[in-house]
């Protein structure tokens, strides 16, 4: 078993996996999906969870999109609706001619309304989409936000096929912001309202056709659809409601194909699916490849143990003394890669500063020392579920070994994140957890921003210097853009860290005899559209 997990490490580390289907590999059929629990919503608008974007991704053309392919080649933003593109203005204007073959499943052409139209209904207050604070460089979103404006200023129909992007500033990760779902293609007149609607029109290769909350989804091929995306199937039907045990014994029973999410298998199951069927065989039915996503410990630098530059050596002595080898273990066999960076390795991580095989504890003490408060106890709110105890004892323990009591609270995950959202709440250490929104380097720094206090930097970093790299980094492109990413990432860790991050996250999925080409997409994971049946 071990030289088994050992020979797969390459190849998971690479994302390959199968994608294309084979000669005995039939076009049609029907994807059976399963999870849990039901998606959060289905209209792109407000649908904002990895299983929405699994079910919405393949009826959605968008204006850039991301290959429906695995490791750094789904990475790699790409024009879909848009023929060619041209900016200007020092990165503040964006002009886009579209292509003129995409057609909603109605018949309906895709036009620059139908985008400027989506823009609208996301910025629009009353449908408090969670996508409007993506807007916020283009000219006068904020103004629709607030609701002193009905349309945004800065977007702007040409012609019926010329759409027009006006910047606040120069933002390099504009066009793969534009490939979330949020800023899908809308039919006119879709209505707005903040319960969501059931029948977005499909742009894709499929569209949702039928819709019953807490029970099922259908997708079927858009009959209109003339793109280059695969659709190998001609129905997806996801049904909700089904257990992670259950799912997993039909998955391997073949009554179902594929069961969605994190938790769609049991942390338990994964060592025995590895060692019985291999991992990313060709044809096989065990899949494991690297996410975009990262887990750490947070430091709420407003409280006395992490305010000021005096206490920067509080945060080296715990990037020091805990165990990324022991955290790893928790979330079990083949579920991540340990790592000291903020970045992960496809968007720019470069080296190391500290240990990932176990603690330092010598060093850790040495650093502990230099703070000018040495805490003898410090609060950490951790994630109820089995891998966040986990964590949580291991934090503990680590930090018991330099001489520092950790009191626990736990915290469902929507609790948890609305306490680190609330200023002065007394917690010194939170677990944050992070998916990137998008295949850029920012959807990782935002977490830092001053401007994201009270959002997503539950660390609550306030710093002018750290505020102002981001700035320039996001204005760069290529080459100079990643390096300055990479370059900010190890300066931070080295010099000031505000994480202990600790583990860079793999997706695992198991399918049924039924599949015979699937794929991980590194941001979509489940690229239902890519998978066929035998």
């Amino acid at each position: 078993m071990a030289a088994l997990i050992a020979g797969t490490l390459l190849l998971v580390t690479a994302g390959w996996s199968t994608a294309h289907p084979g000669a005995s590999d039939a076009k049609g059929g029907v994807l059976r999906v399963a999870r849990f629990e039901d998606v959060d919503y289905i209209d792109p608008a407000l649908a904002y969870s990895s299983w929405s974007a699994a079910l919405l991704h393949p009826t959605c053309a968008r204006l850039f999109n991301l290959p429906d392919r695995p490791g750094a080649d789904g990475a790699r933003v790409v024009p879909e609706v848009v023929r060619r593109h041209t900016v200007t203005d020092g990165g503040r204007t964006y002009r886009f001619e579209l292509r003129r073959t995409f057609r909603f499943h109605t018949g309906a052409p895709v036009t620059a309304r139908s985008f400027a139209d989506a823009f609208n209904r996301v910025a629009d207050p009353r449908m408090r989409s969670p996508g409007a604070g993506f807007l916020h460089e283009i000219v006068g979103a904020d103004a629709v936000r607030e609701g002193k404006a009905r349309t945004i200023e800065g977007v702007r129909v040409l012609s019926p096929y010329r759409l027009e992007l006006r910047l606040t500033k120069p933002v390099g990760d504009l066009t793969a912001r534009l490939t979330m779902l949020f800023f899908c293609p809308v039919l006119p007149n879709t209505p707005i309202d903040p319960r969501g609607i059931d029948d977005p029109a499909g742009s894709g290769p499929y569209y949702v056709a039928d819709r019953v909350v807490n029970q099922r989804v259908v997708l079927r091929r858009n009959p209109y659809y003339r793109g280059d995306r695969p659709a190998h199937v001609d129905q997806i039907v996801y049904t909700a409601g089904v257990a992670a045990e259950d799912c997993l014994a039909a998955t391997q029973d073949d009554r179902v194909d594929l069961c969605l999410g994190v938790a769609a298998i049991p942390d338990t199951a994964h060592r025995g699916l590895a060692a019985k069927y291999g991992v990313n065989r060709p044809r096989g039915q065990y899949f494991v490849a690297p996410v975009l996503s990262v887990f750490a410990f947070a430091f709420n630098h407003d409280r006395p143990a992490f305010a000021g530059r005096e206490q920067i050596p509080l945060a080296k002595a715990i990037n020091y003394a805990i165990d990324r080898h022991e955290l790893a273990r928790v979330v079990g066999v083949l579920a991540g890669r340990r790592t000291d960076e903020i970045l992960p390795p496809s968007l720019g991580g470069t080296g190391r500063v500290y240990p990932i095989a176990g603690p330092d504890l010598v060093t850790a003490r040495k650093w502990l020392k230099r703070a000018r408060l040495e805490p003898r106890e410090l609060v950490l709110y951790a994630l109820n579920t089995s891998f966040g105890v986990g964590f949580a004892q291991v934090f503990a323990f680590n930090l018991k070994q330099i001489g520092i009591d950790v009191t626990v609270r736990f915290f469902d995950l929507a609790n948890l994140a609305q306490r680190a959202r609330t200023r002065g709440e007394p917690y010194d250490v939170v677990f944050q957890p992070w998916t990137v929104d998008y295949p850029d380097p920012a959807s990782f720094f935002v977490l830092l921003q001053s401007e994201s206090i009270g959002g997503a930097n539950w660390a609550n970093l306030d710093d002018p210097t750290v505020d102002a790299r981001i700035d320039a980094a996001n204005r760069l492109t290529g080459a100079a853009r990643r390096r300055a990413w990479a370059d900010l990432d190890a300066d931070l860790m080295r010099d000031n860290p505000p994480w202990a991050p600790f583990l860079h996250r793999n997706q695992r999925n198991f399918v049924s005899k039924s599949v015979g080409c699937f794929f991980l997409h590194p941001v979509y994971r489940e690229d239902l559209a890519a998978i066929c049946k035998k």
